[in-house]
């Protein structure tokens, strides 16, 4: 869950563009002549909410271990990104490890705002974890549209996933089976929406809300945002057919008031027995539908992968936390061993024990987990159809404002589909065009 949210964020930050100058590796490396071994305290900026409790839990083991201890210092969402922003800026040391939300990622790598975890610290990718996770922590990125500033720079990892969501599918299996694409959802929608039971519930508040709600339709559905050349697709025909479906026919039997759902509000009709069917995060799941001192529902609720679009495909979104190492950090490499650490498979366990979103394959998918943790599965396979990640642009904070505001009018039945997509397609292609990419 988030406080005040990606929603308001992208608002105040969406025009962050102060020039950041970059230091030499050299400068970097020279912090490093305590050694890891030397180091008594690493701070660590973290996010406050259910994404990093799990975290705080388990580093009191790792001072046990090492010697080391690793103080936690949280901030709201939005303070997060702002503070970190300005602390790169200055490449200041006050932090030797930061949790960032992925799509912050094409920020940071812009600015050369932290360590390269592979070159400098000997970071290699592990069979047991998903490419599309070391994918999402590495600048440029590896596949999809570069920013044109960033077509000529050598890729780098430079972030550890240490928070393995991916958004996924929900639905009442004490009632039926599981749907196999978003037509079946609809039809169940229709078959069970009765009064003061929704068929459907959609997180259609403003911006980020109803951004990451649709987002997942939208791409199964075969549109886009940009195309790989960041041509914007929005008022394309099937984004419009995507945005059609979800805030027409899906909404026919929604929630009362769609506009102004939030994540709370979704997993509470879930937990409640008001609804069927949703999308969802893991924080919802084991913070409200799953947990049996709120949810009345526990037990009758299964997950499942994004359903399958026209597209033949499903494609969940990626809203990865990652570790990374900032660049004015003197403590880099006992900082890269902390998240070594985190890596392994028995500390991962232990993590997991907490509450904590795993990324190893071999925790998903075993067997002795399931029960404590039902959407494992369905998280294992979200990440073996590779979930998107949101436009890797600096300017995401700007184009989701636009797409967000939209789709929430569309929800509304302030805009048409159309109109909603078109209005948001002109807004995106003036601010992609002023920050110099290809119109």
């Amino acid at each position: 869950m988030q406080r005040i949210s990606r929603r308001e964020f992208v608002k105040r930050t969406a025009v962050t563009g102060a020039a950041f100058t970059s230091f030499p590796a050299l400068l970097a490396a020279c912090g490093e002549s305590t050694g890891a071994n030397k180091v008594s305290k690493l701070v660590l900026a973290a996010v406050q909410g259910n994404e990093d409790g799990p975290l705080k839990k388990v580093v009191g083991n790792y001072k046990s271990q090492t010697g080391i201890e690793v103080q936690i210092v949280e901030f709201p969402y939005d303070s997060l990104f702002s503070k970190l922003v300005t602390t790169f800026q200055a490449n200041d040391s006050s932090y030797d490890l930061c949790m960032m939300d992925d799509p912050w990622m094409p920020k940071f790598g812009t600015m050369g705002a932290l360590q390269p975890l592979d070159s400098s610290f000997g970071f290699t990718r592990d069979s047991d974890i998903p490419t599309v996770v070391y994918d999402v922590g590495t600048w440029p990125p590896p596949h999809g549209p570069v920013p044109p500033t960033e077509q000529s720079k050598a890729q780098h990892l430079y972030g550890i996933t240490i928070v393995g969501n991916v958004e996924m599918f929900m639905y009442r299996s004490d009632k039926s089976s599981a749907p196999a694409n978003w037509d079946a959802v609809l039809a169940n929608a229709k078959q069970f929406n009765a009064a003061n039971f929704y068929g459907y519930v959609i997180r259609g508040k403003a911006t980020n809300p109803v951004s990451s709600d649709s987002l997942p339709i939208l791409w199964s559905f075969g549109g886009n945002i940009f195309d790989d050349t960041w041509k914007v697709q929005l008022d394309s025909a099937d984004s419009i057919t995507a945005v059609d479906f979800l805030t027409r026919k899906l909404k026919q039997y929604a929630e009362p008031g769609a506009a102004n759902f939030d994540a709370a509000e979704r997993s509470q009709a879930m937990a409640t027995g008001k609804a069927y069917q949703s999308t969802v995060w893991p924080g919802e799941i084991t913070g409200i539908v799953e947990d049996p001192t709120v949810s009345q529902v526990k037990g009758k609720v299964a997950y499942i992968p994004i359903p399958q679009g026209p597209s033949g495909k499903g494609l969940g979104m990626m809203g990865n936390w990652l570790l990374g190492i900032p660049k004015g950090s003197h403590n880099g490499s006992a900082a890269a061993d902390f998240i070594k650490w985190m890596l392994k498979t028995e500390n991962m366990r232990n993590y997991v024990a907490q509450g904590g979103v795993p990324i190893r394959k071999s925790i998903l998918n075993d067997a002795s987990l399931a029960a404590a943790n039902p959407y494992f599965k369905a998280l294992a396979a979200s990440f073996d159809a590779v979930p998107n990640w949101r436009p890797r642009t600096d300017q995401w904070g700007a184009v989701e404002t636009s797409y967000g505001t939209a789709m929430n009018a569309a929800v509304a039945g302030q805009l048409t589909p159309q109109a909603a997509m078109q209005q948001a397609a002109s807004q995106i292609r003036a601010t992609m065009k002023g920050a110099g990419y290809p119109s």
